[in-house]
């Protein structure tokens, strides 16, 4: 059974990761600087690993689940994610939209709408759902795709996930 690792202190996510981020981990006030995450025992037959990172706690505050991060095609033999991942790339991998792409936050920025877009939760702590993904192929998808397209394209080469929850600090 495949296990996902992410690293918490106090059972949260590092400050820097999400809201309390000092300055220097902030673009145009969004945390970039993603977590760390660890893959084992990933399925043999995994061509590549998927993650969504959302936040359903979010629907009473802003009316719909807020999308962190969506990462495809990262390659089955690796066994992390290191932090930073997201912005400095350390193998090939996609990232779709996020949230912060929408109307409702304004964002333009590529660096802000298609990457990590760490937890900002305005009312209280908040858990974040990642699923992780174990696919029997690479996703025809290019980096900007939506959830939407993200789930038409698995479906049918899903061979395990595992979903764990984050929390983020108010």
């Amino acid at each position: 059974m495949m296990k996902v690792h992410v690293a918490t202190e106090n059972g949260s996510l590092a400050d820097k990761y999400g809201k309390q981020a000092s300055e220097e981990y902030l673009r145009d006030g969004v945390p970039y600087v993603s977590f760390p995450i660890s893959f084992e025992n990933v399925p043999e037959n995994a061509k590549s690993l998927a993650l969504t990172l959302i936040d359903y706690d979010s629907v009473p505050v802003c009316n719909f689940a807020w999308i962190h991060w969506l990462v495809a095609n990262i390659p089955a033999e690796v066994k992390e994610l290191p932090e930073n991942a997201s912005d400095e790339k350390p193998f090939p991998f996609v990232q779709g939209n996020t949230s912060y792409a929408s109307p409702v936050a304004g964002h333009k920025d590529p660096k802000i709408t298609q990457q990590y877009g760490g937890p900002t939760p305005p009312d209280k702590d908040h858990d974040y759902t990642l699923v992780v993904y174990a696919l029997d192929t690479e996703l025809n998808l290019k980096d900007g795709y939506y959830l939407n397209e993200f789930y038409r394209a698995i479906e049918g080469h899903v061979i395990e996930e595992k979903t764990i929850a984050v929390v983020g600090r108010a």
